[in-house]
């Protein structure tokens, strides 16, 4: 242990104790992972010191993973993002005209966001206070390579496969450009035949990869078998457990994940803290990896310490602690006063905002 300044030095230092405010409040539990925010909040309250833990070695996968806390997204990811966005809508058109680039058109698209977004994960709370279901399909390919990305490095997976997973959630979507654009835009419920039609996207980017100069069979399955469930409720194969590829079960995640938080034509977004617990939800009921979903969803939850969010009753608040045994229901601020969502069961928070 070592005392360090309250400053931006203490980004991605672990706490080796826990703080309480002045009143006896737990303020932040040991072994918390220090961001931008925490920094904030604990000058705040007039600390200006904290014991943390020893640095790790460098190049330890716990290592990798405290430098990616910084939370603050700047104007240079933001901007390798639009960017990023604009290009993979052309390049998607061109897939639905034309028949399928090489797949390095496809990562270079990509690698460089990848690479702005593992530096600087403020990026994720920058995707989910976007408004509109403009170009969701192109949104979408490009949030579910990121998440990708982030689990694989979770998961302490060497860069190669993480590399692999980006490619493979920005690709997962890529036969929706041959199903008929007005089911796919449709805002009202689908017809059992146009979502036997939407099912089809999975075996069409399958057949697009298989293709593909670049392509590989794993990556093809990625995209056959992202909608696949481990008790075999998924399509379009009914797989089940270990017949889903773990990189299959990683892109499962990651999508619905992003689904859930996203607008659509058909529905407004829903904030991080609920699709996590959905997640949650599906992994207790057995159909997603719940050792991949139980680091997900914390890591996650994490990252939005010093957000605001608007709770169910419509209040305005501010994210203050995740707690460890529920981090989808943290501590708020509202007006001044604590409130714990653990006790407050009613309330969720609803969406997160700017």
């Amino acid at each position: 242990m070592s005392l360090a300044p309250v400053d931006n030095s203490l980004v991605g230092r672990r706490l080796a104790v826990d703080l309480y405010t002045d009143n006896g409040i737990l303020l932040l539990p040991q072994e918390t992972i220090i961001t931008s925010a925490h920094v904030q909040l604990l000058q705040k309250q007039r600390i200006w010191e904290v014991e943390v833990q020893q640095l790790p070695s460098e190049g330890t996968g716990e290592h990798i993973t405290n430098q990616l806390l910084e939370l603050d997204a700047d104007e240079e990811t933001i901007a390798a993002y639009v960017q990023a966005l604009d290009k993979t809508r052309s390049l998607f058109d061109q897939v639905s005209q034309n028949g399928t680039p090489h797949l390095e058109q496809f990562s270079d698209i990509f690698c460089e966001v990848a690479e702005q977004s593992m530096k600087q994960l403020g990026l994720f709370r920058s995707l989910y206070v976007l408004e509109g279901a403009d170009s969701y399909t192109y949104r979408h390919s490009l949030n579910v390579g990121i998440l990708c990305s982030l689990i694989a490095r979770l998961m302490k997976w060497s860069e190669d496969r993480i590399a692999f997973m980006g490619t493979a959630g920005f690709l997962h979507d890529l036969g929706k450009m041959k199903v008929p654009k007005e089911i796919l835009l449709k805002p009202g419920k689908l017809t059992e035949e146009e979502f036997t039609q939407v099912q089809k996207h999975t075996v069409y980017g399958y057949e697009m990869i298989k293709e593909m100069e670049g392509g590989s069979e794993l990556l093809a399955l990625c995209a056959l078998l992202h909608h696949e469930r481990l008790d075999g409720t998924g399509y379009p194969e009914r797989r089940n457990g270990n017949d889903i590829p773990i990189e299959c079960q990683v892109l499962a995640i990651a999508d619905m994940f992003d689904a859930i938080c996203s607008d659509r034509v058909y529905k407004e977004r829903t904030s991080p803290f609920e699709a996590a617990q959905l997640l949650w939800k599906e992994a207790c009921n057995g159909k997603l990896n719940i050792e991949i979903v139980s680091q997900f969803v914390r890591y996650i939850a994490l990252l939005y310490v010093g957000a605001r969010a608007r709770l169910s009753n419509g209040e305005e608040v501010e994210v203050i602690l995740i707690h460890q045994d529920e981090p989808m229901r943290p501590l708020v601020r509202r007006r001044g006063e604590f409130v714990d969502l653990r006790y407050e069961r009613k309330l969720t928070i609803e969406k997160m905002i700017g």
